[in-house]
């Protein structure tokens, strides 16, 4: 009896030690938003000077699943934004499921969103680190607001791909990457019901990051993406990013992917901070696109080459209670010369952007806010700005301030007049050279707890276009609140 006692509890503990060695820390954190805001004019279209307000929501929820240090999975679910009111609800009927759903009375919304699925691991005996399956990815970015984490002008999304970083030294690393942001032939259940061959579209990236502590960082980069033969049609909408309904968010700027595609993109980000408290970042990005042919759409033209090019550069003091900054940006514009047949090349293409360095016009927002009504890339625009960020004259206050004026790059005075009963410049995403504009921003967070903050924006934008059609708006303002809890 002793002796079966005896093997009972031994094997016990080699049981209790086996699950030992398979458990896994499980770490959870996240942020719940608020927000509210009143808006007016807020796509520059002429809408009788009514005001609009919204108040909405949004659940961001991060499980880390960590083995070791050498291995980990993450899983980041969103549920919203839900807007208060709308997205229906179960008193009154309409569709429980999809994105943002249950805002309405009886709520009960079925609007989980997978945000990010993915393993980190090391390669054994090796610093080589692997990140595997959907996860974020932008293409660097040295010039941001101080209170941004995001703002690339070429890609800055979630999507499904597998990157390699390794660090040669201290100094100096690279990162290789394949991804798979469409498959055609999968419909939106996630089966494959229409299996083409060739019409993916794959993206293939390199960077080589160089950062010497306290003096600066540089960091080249390229990347590289296949279009299929057989893209098909709905890839207008699923693979092109059109923030604030600028088509200087497509990629193509003309209408569905042509067939053979190609795109190619390569620029540096640069952050000088040898001379603190004098610092400077400047962003060069450059991009070609070209097919056989494509789909015209929005009375753009059939010819799908496109190629441009963007710089952004920012200068700043950092004094004891704020700093003092300048910035600017200039993007090249098109230069549509056939009427009958306008294309958009000369703009940089661009496959799903969040960039902005103003907090209306362009997408420097805070979560729940509206953003990017001029656009999220510095595409087919110049501008020149000033302000204050880091503004600390009251404990648990910060502030940044900044005005800019900003102007088109494009050539398209005779193309805009061609298209009269259009607001021209929000409708196809060309700003002309004799277009031009000015954008007035306060941001402010306020520390109310330890894991809440207040945020109170600001924002005016007044826009003069020349050709802009009798239902163009040229002011807009807003006035936002908005509240994160991060647990």
């Amino acid at each position: 009896m002793k002796k079966l006692l005896s093997l009972v509890v031994a094997g016990g503990l080699l049981a209790a030690s086996a699950s030992m060695a398979t458990a896994a820390d499980i770490k959870v954190k996240g942020q719940l938003n608020f927000g509210f805001g009143l808006y007016d004019g807020s796509s520059f279209v002429k809408h009788d000077g009514d005001e609009n307000f919204d108040a909405n929501q949004r659940l961001r929820t991060q499980v880390d699943i960590i083995a070791s240090e050498s291995l980990k999975g993450v899983a980041r679910f969103e549920i919203g934004e839900t807007e208060w009111g709308g997205g229906s609800g179960a008193t009154w009927g309409g569709p429980a499921a999809g994105r943002g759903m249950g805002g309405a009375m009886g709520a009960d919304g079925v609007a989980v969103e997978v945000k990010w699925l993915y393993l980190d691991w090391l390669v054994p005996e090796t610093d080589l680190q692997v990140r595997m399956g959907i996860q974020p990815f932008a293409t660097p970015r040295a010039v941001g607001r101080a209170d941004m984490l995001d703002g690339a002008a070429i890609i800055d999304d979630d999507v499904a791909g597998l990157l390699l970083s390794y660090n040669f030294n201290e100094n100096v690393g690279a990162n290789l990457g394949w991804f798979r942001p469409w498959d055609g032939s999968v419909s939106g259940d996630g089966s494959n019901v229409r299996p083409i061959e060739n019409d993916e579209i794959d993206m293939f990236f390199l960077s080589l990051p160089i950062e010497v502590k306290d003096t600066f960082s540089f960091t080249p980069w390229g990347m590289y993406a296949l279009i299929g033969d057989n893209p098909g049609a709905d890839m207008w909408q699923s693979a092109n990013s059109s923030y604030g309904g600028t088509p200087t968010g497509w990629l193509t700027g003309n209408g569905t992917f042509g067939n053979d595609g190609k795109a190619w993109w390569a620029g540096f980000a640069f952050d000088l901070s040898y001379f603190d408290p004098f610092v400077a970042a400047i962003d060069f990005n450059y991009g070609s696109y070209t097919a056989d042919n494509s789909i015209g759409k929005n009375g753009l033209g059939t010819d799908p080459d496109r190629d441009g090019w963007t710089v952004v550069a920012k200068f700043g003091y950092k004094l004891d209670y704020f700093t003092p900054i300048l910035f600017g940006w200039y993007g090249s514009g098109a230069d549509i010369d056939d009427v009958d047949n306008p294309t958009l090349d000369g703009l940089l293409p661009v496959l799903s952007p969040f960039w902005g360095l103003t907090s209306y016009g362009w997408a420097g927002v805070n979560v729940g806010d509206r953003e990017a009504i001029i656009g999220a890339t510095p595409a087919g625009t110049w501008a020149i700005g000033a302000g204050l960020e880091d503004i600390r004259f009251i404990d648990n206050l910060t502030s940044h301030f900044r005005v800019a004026y900003f102007r088109g790059t494009s050539d398209a005075e005779e193309f805009n007049k061609a298209n009269p009963d259009n607001v021209a410049f929000f409708e196809y995403g060309v700003l002309d050279k004799s277009d031009w504009g000015v954008e007035v921003n306060l941001n402010n967070v306020i520390n109310v707890y330890e894991n809440l903050d207040m945020f109170v924006d600001l924002a005016y934008i007044h826009l003069d276009v020349a050709e802009a059609g009798d239902n163009f708006e040229e002011n807009a303002w807003k006035g936002f609140v908005g509240f994160q809890y991060n647990f």
